[in-house]
């Protein structure tokens, strides 16, 4: 049985977060409170275009502009990448998560 740690509370009456913030009505104010992080809205063309682009630059003859390019869409693509593992963390952190409904605190 799981606990509220906070030192004031430790009531025992906790619910996961996810079905809590589902059984919310829609017009509650918790339900933005308690809302999961947002799913990050990226995309890795702009990056594959950009590796291309470089490609076909450097194909062209212009090696340096063209690794300039490839590069530059790498490391978008690793910016990208790491912003939606981060995202995921983040999520899989609130569904991991409870609330106390004596306290309203989140653990």
């Amino acid at each position: 049985m799981i606990a509220c740690p906070s030192p004031k509370c430790s009531s025992p009456n906790v619910a996961d977060l996810p079905h809590y913030w589902q059984s919310l009505p829609a017009e509650s104010p918790l339900k933005e409170k308690y809302a999961p992080p947002a799913r990050p809205k990226v995309s890795y063309w702009a990056a594959l275009v950009a590796v291309a682009v470089g490609v076909l630059v450097l194909t062209e003859g212009s090696i340096l502009l063209g690794l300039l390019i490839a590069a530059g869409g790498a490391g978008w693509g690793a910016v990208v990448y790491k912003a939606v593992r981060w995202a995921e963390a983040q999520r899989a952190a609130w569904e991991s998560s409870h609330v106390c409904l004596a306290c309203t605190g989140t653990f």
